[in-house]
């Protein structure tokens, strides 16, 4: 079952965060005219001789703002909302005015009407009602309303005075509404610069990831090439040294990289839903070598639980969390499990190592930037310090909480809460009786390479022609058809995504399946760390390699696409 990503266009999205502030403000409008309107009906009701503005207040506040509060809560509404409250208002004070309130503390209450209107409607409606209402209430003093008999009688001193009064305080309303919008017209002005030197800085690092990233890809591969030659101690002890910085670097690259990329509007937030042994498997992939050489066991424990989230950004997060455990576990175990939680409607993704720990006054800053427990001299052997804090960036853009235990000589133990999806009825299928374990030899493999940075197609080849694979390297989708027509069919298919041309790796890997009549287990590496790469590569079912790439995971990711084919057709 494909995941569907759940994508709301730019303009849309803004427009609906609009529409949603207007209503909140719209919301606590409504609010505070309902408390207050029923207060003063109730008051004026129990007042002698009040009792008919108690009564159009009351059928002002259920028939106007009742309604009002009610619709608030939809913001595509809001307009209505608003339309309501000034109506009532109308209402309300125009029954002031007739029963005698600007004589007295209601004089007050009815200034507030051009604020009102500026508030809810902006300058160009607020103008209109304001002006229309002062209009109205000039109306009635000048055409004689306070001397009809059921109205209260006022002098012709007091009606002007209001009127004039009214009159100002309009032009004080406007004022304040012109100051608050030119403030909002500049806020907005310097929010659009904000968000276009961003975007500006996001393309530049995209492009400085990859163009960095090619030459430290084909610097791994020589390195690795280079320590499987004989070499004298000296020179062993040199490539060593090599091959750590070569590691070092390629690891700050992806931390540098992912960091800034996480408060990045450009960023989006995709969520899907997938089985979450998809996650486990590529841990498995990237650190099961590393493990070994450490000495360490590394347990990932499989799951039946399907997620709802990001799997890019999740997938980034469990790395993190991963390769903190194994890098600062001596000896022991890093197990990894999903386990259900919260009434089964949660998940928590556990990260467990038998480490040193992490005292208890260290719990909140190890998640600050470049903080480090046991590094105060920043040997950048030993990493960045960026881990944790693109973890707990990342878990809040997904709102993931995160959750820490851990204490000095009792190991670490990480969990992330992820919502849990109902498993999808097409992969409810009869479990497939196990099959005897197929070994897979590298040897004599014949690998069609499409690889158009030059350093790096010499550099992966001889790789590969050391693991005793047969190589066929190619620079773009043209190439690669041509090989296919004049020499044996390939095993496997190696493709950087960026080729020349229009046809990138998915595409090429697509052809060469097409014309070879079946599924060629192929493989996509990358350099560019946009998520919309590894969600065509997903969507592809394809394993995508991000550059530079580990030797040990490029082997481990050869032996384990081979052998789930060779695994399906034993079953087939």
């Amino acid at each position: 079952m494909a995941p569907v990503a759940k994508h709301v266009s730019g303009d849309t999205m803004e427009s609906v965060i609009g529409w949603e502030a207007r209503s909140r403000h719209v919301r606590a409008a409504s609010t505070i005219g309902l408390v207050f309107g029923l207060l003063f009906a109730v008051f004026n009701l129990l007042t002698p001789g009040m009792m008919a503005l108690g009564l159009i207040e009351g059928f002002a506040v259920m028939l106007l703002v009742v309604p009002a509060l009610i619709l608030s809560r939809r913001p595509r509404q809001v307009g209505l909302t608003e339309s309501l409250l000034l109506v009532s208002t109308s209402v309300v004070f125009g029954a002031l005015i007739v029963f005698g309130g600007v004589e007295g503390t209601g004089l007050y209450w009815v200034y507030t009407v051009p604020f009102l209107a500026f508030f809810l409607k902006g300058e160009r409606q607020g103008w209109l009602f304001s002006v229309a209402f002062l209009v109205a209430s000039a109306a009635y003093f000048l055409l004689g309303g306070p001397t009809l008999a059921w109205a209260y009688h006022y002098t012709p001193v007091a009606g002007t005075h209001f009127v004039l009064s009214l009159a100002f305080y309009t032009l004080v309303a406007a004022a304040f509404n012109h100051v608050r919008s030119r403030y909002e017209t500049q806020l907005a002005l310097d929010k659009a610069q904000a968000e276009e030197a961003s975007l500006a800085k996001s393309r530049f690092l995209a492009a400085a990831s990859h163009d960095l990233r090619q030459p430290a890809h084909a610097l791994g591969m020589f390195v690795a090439r280079l320590s499987q030659l004989p070499n004298d101690a000296p020179t062993r002890e040199l490539v060593a040294g090599v091959d750590a910085s070569v590691r070092a670097l390629q690891e700050m690259l992806d931390a540098f990289f992912d960091y800034s990329r996480l408060d990045t509007p450009a960023m989006e937030v995709r969520l899907t839903t997938f089985p979450v042994n998809q996650l486990l498997e590529l841990l498995r992939i990237s650190f099961e070598a590393t493990a070994a050489a450490k000495g360490l066991r590394l347990r990932i424990r499989p799951s039946p639980l399907w997620l709802r989230s990001d799997p890019v950004l999740l997938h980034r997060v469990l790395l993190n969390l991963v390769s903190n455990a194994v890098q600062h576990t001596r000896q022991g175990t890093v197990l990894v499990t999903c386990r259900a939680a919260s009434g089964h409607t949660q998940a928590l993704l556990e990260v467990w190592d038998s480490g040193i720990g992490i005292a208890p006054e260290h719990h909140e800053k190890v998640f600050q930037e470049f903080y480090q427990v046991s590094n105060p001299q920043r040997d950048r052997s030993k990493g960045l310090g960026l881990g944790l804090s693109l973890v707990q960036r990342a878990c809040s853009r997904l709102n993931h909480p995160v959750n820490l235990r851990s204490g000095l000589g009792c190991g670490t133990r990480l969990s992330v809460q992820v919502p849990i999806a109902p498993v999808p009825l097409a992969t409810l299928v009869p479990a497939i009786p196990a099959q005897p374990p197929v070994k897979v030899n590298l040897s004599g493999l014949r690998v069609l390479l499409v690889e158009d940075d030059a350093l790096g197609n010499v550099a992966l080849a001889g790789l590969l022609q050391s693991w005793g694979c047969q190589v066929a390297s190619v620079g773009d989708a043209a190439s690669a058809s041509d090989v296919l027509e004049k020499g044996p069919p390939p095993d496997f298919v190696l493709s950087d995504y960026r080729l020349p041309g229009s046809a990138n790796g998915i595409d090429v890997i697509r052809q060469v399946r097409e014309v070879l009549g079946h599924d060629v287990p192929a493989c996509v590496i990358s350099g560019d760390t946009d998520a919309t790469v590894r969600q065509q590569v997903q969507a592809a079912g394809l394993v995508l390699l991000q550059k530079p790439v580990r030797p040990a995971k490029l082997r481990s990711v050869l032996r384990n696409v081979l052998h789930a084919q060779a695994t399906e057709s034993l079953v087939a």
